[in-house]
């Protein structure tokens, strides 16, 4: 299993949490906030901008007059895990081989290390800014594949995001659009359990 992290296994992407916290110190919009931060997060997940340079481009394009500097925080301005998904997720690793595979940053990701052992959770954690490349490019599945022991059909992939999975698709990775835990419990219990099971 390929799981994701914003959104999957936490309550909400970062880029929701960033809305909020932009809009009580500049009083910018969220939807301005998100805007500028999605046309960043890219570049930023595969490590092309440092935690400098990606603050300076983010807040720049929200205030002009702002500096940069005060914002370094918001690193730490993270979502609330998961904790039910990470439960089952903790519970199938006797049956399954579990991956983290996340758009992440090098600068937030030290802030969930501090929370939960992810070793507890995950046999390998596949990090865009480790990889090099983030989950709009192709040439992370190859970077995926050479780094896990199962073919392309072999896997499930979990994601909040339908932009994600049509890649994975390409790939002839099995998908699956995160929804809720229950969601997931049904497709594991009826669609994989079967093979699983026998």
């Amino acid at each position: 299993l390929l799981i994701d992290w914003f959104g999957v296994c936490t309550k909400e992407n970062w880029g929701n949490c960033l809305g909020r916290e932009l809009n009580k110190a500049l009083g910018v919009d969220e939807q301005t906030v998100r805007g500028v931060f999605h046309t960043l997060i890219q570049p930023f997940a595969r490590n092309e901008l440092s935690p400098d340079q990606f603050l300076e481009k983010f807040i720049g394009s929200l205030d002009k007059e702002a500096n940069p500097k005060d914002f370094e925080y918001l690193f730490g301005a993270i979502p609330e895990l998961n904790t039910e998904l990470l439960d089952y997720i903790k519970a199938l690793r006797s049956k399954f081989t579990i991956y983290l595979f996340s758009n992440n940053f090098g600068a937030v990701f030290p802030n969930y290390q501090k929370q939960i052992n992810f070793n507890e959770y995950f046999d390998k954690l596949l990090l865009s800014h480790k990889l090099g490349f983030s989950k709009t490019q192709d040439q992370i599945w190859d970077a995926v594949f050479s780094k896990i022991y199962f073919k392309p059909t072999e896997i499930l992939f979990i994601d909040n995001k339908e932009n994600y999975l049509q890649r994975a698709k390409q790939h002839h990775v099995h998908t699956l659009l995160y929804r809720n835990v229950e969601q997931v419990r049904r497709y594991i219990n009826t669609e994989i359990g079967k093979s699983v099971n026998k």
